[in-house]
């Protein structure tokens, strides 16, 4: 059955829910992550072994990002510190690698997320009480299992290990200290166009599916940290709110034919790309990471982070839209060029 657009957005106001009550007070930002939230990791690493620039700024990336401008970890750390995050590699907090599966894979030269939490354990810094988390994992672990599918049809996706390494992840980050936890769920890896340009409707249909089993068990893998720690962890259901941006952009002050198909980067287009969802063939423009970045910040209590006037005057009219974050903790019930 066909959905409209209609539906989509009802669909979305179903899970919204309220943002929190009061600001918060998060002192610093940590990310942990792949490509969706790199700041400059991979670049770094790459000109450090004398290979080939993942996100040349001739191109139109921008300061090492995959994307041409700041992604949405800069725009909650905008709210939360007053400027973008800095890559660790040049000593800031932000230890996502472009790449990054979640699950370690022998032989990939980007670091799991348990080899970006030791790194962030040998780097002296430390979290505090108000520190807050982000970590954007599971992109690339379906990008991968996609691959499997597309050469063999009979293949069966797995992501035990996955599973197994985002829950020693956020246990090693519990351990450390970190209190303050936001697991963001994972978009629909089935429509980016490093997929649909093969227009293979069962391969689409595959990385939907995928897509949000992975991010339903992210959700439910948060649950249980909140649950059986006390602490502050909570899922954004990142595949709920991109299907409620592309049922109504014009609510999140984007063009109401926004283009979800198209890697901008190989239009004229580029690198401003107004009015797409894509920069390249897997990473989202700059417009995209903004709105969902402002989408995280607002439902975390995050102040500081500009929101669409189309969308703000929504919120004070009905409350949340499109939230799609949950919380999970102690005051209440107690995750695009993915790969490069």
């Amino acid at each position: 059955m066909m959905l409209t657009r209609a539906m989509l957005a009802g669909a979305a106001m179903a899970v919204a829910i309220p943002a929190d009550a009061q600001s918060a007070n998060y002192d610093r930002l940590f990310v942990f992550g792949d490509s969706l939230v790199d700041a400059g990791n991979a670049q770094a690493g790459r000109a450090a072994s004398g290979g080939e620039d993942p996100a040349p700024a001739a191109l139109g990336y921008y300061q090492g990002r995959f994307s041409n401008g700041y992604n949405f970890a800069d725009w909650v750390s905008r709210g939360v510190e007053g400027q973008a995050t800095i890559a660790s590699a040049y000593g800031g907090r932000n230890f996502s690698v472009g790449g990054a599966q979640t699950r370690e894979v022998s032989g990939d030269a980007s670091p799991s997320f348990l080899e970006q939490v030791e790194a962030f354990r040998t780097s002296g810094q430390a979290f505090t009480a108000d520190s807050l988390v982000l970590v954007t994992l599971g992109g690339n672990d379906i990008r991968s299992e996609l691959a499997k599918v597309g050469a063999n049809p009979r293949y069966m996706p797995d992501f035990t290990a996955t599973l197994t390494a985002m829950t020693e992840g956020l246990t090693s980050l519990y351990t450390l200290g970190a209190r303050n936890v936001v697991i963001t769920g994972l978009p629909d890896v089935g429509q980016i166009p490093a997929v649909t340009q093969f227009n293979s409707p069962a391969l689409s249909d595959a990385g939907r599916r995928m897509s949000f089993g992975l991010n339903t068990a992210f959700d439910g893998l948060t649950d249980a940290f909140a649950s059986s720690t006390g602490a502050n962890f909570r899922f954004f259901d990142f595949f709920a709110y991109q299907q409620a941006i592309y049922a109504d952009p014009g609510a999140y002050g984007l063009s109401d034919t926004l283009d979800t198909r198209t890697a901008c980067l190989l239009t004229s287009g580029a690198p401003a790309c107004d009015g797409y969802t894509y920069f390249d063939l897997v990473h989202p423009t700059r417009d995209i990471h903004r709105v969902v970045g402002a989408g995280i910040a607002r439902q975390l209590g995050v102040n500081g982070v500009p929101e669409p006037a189309t969308w703000a005057l929504m919120i004070m009219g009905f409350g949340a839209v499109a939230g799609a974050l949950r919380r999970r903790g102690a005051t209440d019930r107690g995750a695009t060029r993915i790969a490069a």
